[in-house]
């Protein structure tokens, strides 16, 4: 058997992108020479490694078990090409954030990130949901959640501390209060994120079960578009203390005590089988210190 580094490419860039078409754009090479690479392949190894469905490539099982080893192997052949480069210009890491870190924290850190290292990760960012199902097939290297997962094959690591709290508008009737009753929170309308992510998962799963039948007036994917309603009183929502901190936002909402303190935890995750590169390595890092 003699399966070459090119064809482990070939192979992992189809199982990214899930197409024949981007990975040739990403590879430089035609889609010829791409689909003869993974037909190599495949007849060396005796397996199909994708599903074929109308022009697009589905990962299948054999191909889910070749993807770890294959993205190890080809970070240790990068790993070998940073060891003799001055030039880290074009190191790749596929970065997952979930929409409160990457919209609020994320741009901070990249600033501090490429300061110290000289290059920036190439972020993607999505709702919790979203964003774990691409750690777990490999679609990208590393996420920074806004809580844990509970798929066995992601590693959680605890990250940063979050507090969720309430707010208005600054000219919201509830404004003026020293504290509000969780029963008066619930005559209110909510302006809340959508199924899936982490924010409404732990409203659901927290704050909720203070309230009585609550109102969910509107169900959103943005939080920029969920202020921008809380700011002209179509309600009021739940959301994480450091949106509120940010500068932009300030003078702008009023947050409404409750009797309760709501905390949560930020993590870092990453699949088990991930080879930890030196690229990945140095943003793990970074993000502990």
């Amino acid at each position: 058997m003699n399966i070459t580094f090119k064809q482990l490419s070939v192979f992992a860039s189809i199982a990214h992108s899930g197409s024949m078409t981007l990975a040739a754009e990403a590879l430089f090479m035609t889609k010829g020479a791409i689909s003869q690479a993974l037909a190599e392949l495949e007849n060396q190894l005796g397996v199909r490694l994708f599903d074929r469905q109308h022009a697009r490539l589905y990962i299948n099982h054999e191909g889910r078990k070749l993807l770890p080893v294959a993205d190890e192997l080809l970070a240790r052949m990068q790993g070998v090409g940073m060891l003799f480069s001055e030039n880290l210009q074009n190191t790749q890491l596929r970065l997952g954030c979930t929409r409160t870190i990457g919209s609020y924290l994320l741009p901070g850190m990249l600033e501090g990130f490429a300061n110290d290292n000289g290059w920036i990760p190439q972020p993607i960012i999505g709702n919790t949901q979203e964003i774990s199902r691409m750690v777990a097939h490999f679609e990208i290297d590393v996420a920074l959640l806004e809580g844990a997962v509970t798929d066995p094959n992601l590693i959680s690591e605890p990250w940063l501390d979050d507090e969720m709290i309430v707010i208005s508008g600054r000219d919201h009737p509830l404004s003026k209060e020293n504290s509000v009753s969780y029963s008066r929170l619930s005559q209110e309308r909510w302006l809340l994120r959508e199924q899936g992510s982490s924010s409404r998962a732990f409203f659901d799963n927290q704050l909720a079960l203070y309230l009585d039948n609550p109102q969910v007036a509107l169900s959103l994917n943005a939080f920029d578009a969920i202020l921008c309603c809380v700011a002209r009183n179509l309600g009021i929502t739940y959301i994480s203390r450091r949106v509120l901190q940010h500068p932009f936002y300030a003078g702008h909402f009023v947050q409404l005590h409750t009797g309760h303190r709501f905390m949560r935890k930020f993590t870092l995750c990453y699949h088990k089988n991930k080879f930890i590169s030196p690229t990945l390595k140095s943003w793990i890092q970074f993000c502990q210190s």
